[in-house]
């Protein structure tokens, strides 16, 4: 089958022969029906092209995955260490002495305890540095509109890149 491709553009050189006959042919043809039905093999033969070099993409989505999932764990990897070293047994212990000193507090100046409970909750979001860090990455994530661009690799059908309302 190495022969049938084409080396310039990898199309199969018998797509590229039809076509380049139905070319031949709507130039000699001698009515407007069959100039159409010419017309309507031409765009067939087109359709078919592009969808045998669409395919050649997805030769693409290996490589593309090795690297997205060095990317991933480059990412990954200094995250959960920065997690662990916020969650340490030492910072969690001290976190939640520092909150139940708040509540007891509270409520020792006479707060309701559901009124206290409730800012206890606020001041334990408050002093959560995991929670904080989670709400930065969402911010970051929803200002590129969740989508993250790979350099070299195609940014929607036919590799066209979209821009916010088109295609959608």
């Amino acid at each position: 089958m190495v022969d049938m491709v084409d080396e310039k553009g990898g199309t199969p050189k018998k797509l590229e022969e039809l076509l380049n006959e139905i070319v031949e042919e709507m130039r000699n043809a001698r009515s407007e029906e069959e100039l159409e039905v010419l017309r309507k093999k031409a765009d067939i033969l087109e359709d078919l092209i592009e969808a045998y070099e669409g395919d050649k993409d997805l030769e693409k989505i290996p490589l593309l995955m090795e690297k997205v999932g060095e990317m991933v764990e480059d990412i990954l990897q200094p995250l959960k260490e920065l997690l662990n070293e916020l969650y340490s047994p030492e910072r969690v212990q001290a976190m939640g002495k520092s909150v139940a000193e708040f509540y007891k507090s509270l409520v020792e100046a006479g707060m309701d305890k559901e009124a206290a409970l409730e800012l206890t909750k606020e001041y334990m979001d408050s002093i959560n540095p995991g929670k904080k860090l989670m709400e930065m990455l969402g911010g970051l994530m929803k200002g590129h509109g969740g989508r993250f661009q790979i350099p070299g690799f195609p940014h929607g059908r036919g590799g066209e890149r979209k821009t916010d309302g088109e295609g959608e």
